[in-house]
């Protein structure tokens, strides 16, 4: 009746219910620590990825995106 079951649904009808049931993000203070502390490095981060050739960016982004995923996925093994 809802498509597809895939983390992203998951993920989408956890995020639904919190906002229903008025839960707020217990991450949040977090969050915004790491996005202020990722886009101090923004500028320096862009500016290395264009200085590399095309096919070495395109590993470059595929590496950091995929990292990203590890980091999420290894959030709760790191905090225990």
């Amino acid at each position: 009746a809802y498509g597809t079951l895939t983390v992203r649904s998951l993920l989408d009808t956890r995020e639904h219910c919190l906002n229903e049931f008025n839960f707020p993000d217990p991450y949040s203070k977090v969050k915004q620590k790491e996005n202020g502390i990722a886009l101090k490095c923004f500028q320096s981060v862009i500016e290395s990825l264009d200085a590399l050739d095309w096919e070495e960016r395109q590993f470059a982004l595929v590496k950091g995106l995929l990292a990203g995923n590890v980091f999420d996925w290894g959030a709760k093994a790191v905090s225990e």
